[in-house]
């Protein structure tokens, strides 16, 4: 019975084909410490976008052993930005340099949350669900 208790307990990986439907369904948001403004990743067509404010960016991408890689640099707009969005803008586009690994929380349905791991940290990106009927996400 315990065995049976802790088998419910641990998630069960997502292949790479649920992993990618699975995200493109979110627009997933973080907001870094000392920071009012969020940072939204959205996945659609092996395209990752990101959008924080200011310019929308974007590059294609791949799912390989539960990591995320960047098939080429963040391409971007190039509004001017105020400094502290610049700052955010810099963050993302790094971030993305080297491949991420990350996992999937889905418990909730609701709110599944994505986690990176870089540097020794764990990101928190929160999901929310992506309506059919709106308008596409920055960068798209």
């Amino acid at each position: 019975m315990l065995a049976l208790l802790c088998s419910a307990c641990t998630e069960k990986p997502l292949s790479t084909q649920e992993t990618q439907n699975l995200l493109s369904q979110y627009t997933w948001v973080y907001t870094a410490p000392n920071s009012d403004t969020p940072i939204e990743l959205t996945f659609k067509d092996n395209q990752l976008s990101a959008y924080a404010s200011c310019n929308s960016m974007g590059s294609p991408y791949k799912i390989v052993e539960q990591q995320i890689i960047t098939q080429s640099s963040f391409l971007s707009t190039e509004m001017g930005c105020p400094p502290h969005l610049e700052k955010q803008e810099s963050f993302i586009k790094g971030f993305f340099e080297q491949p991420v690994p990350f996992k999937i929380s889905s418990r909730s349905n609701q709110h599944p949350k994505l986690i990176f791991q870089k540097d020794q940290q764990e990101y928190i990106f929160i999901g929310t669900k992506r309506s059919h009927k709106s308008k596409a996400a920055h960068g798209e």
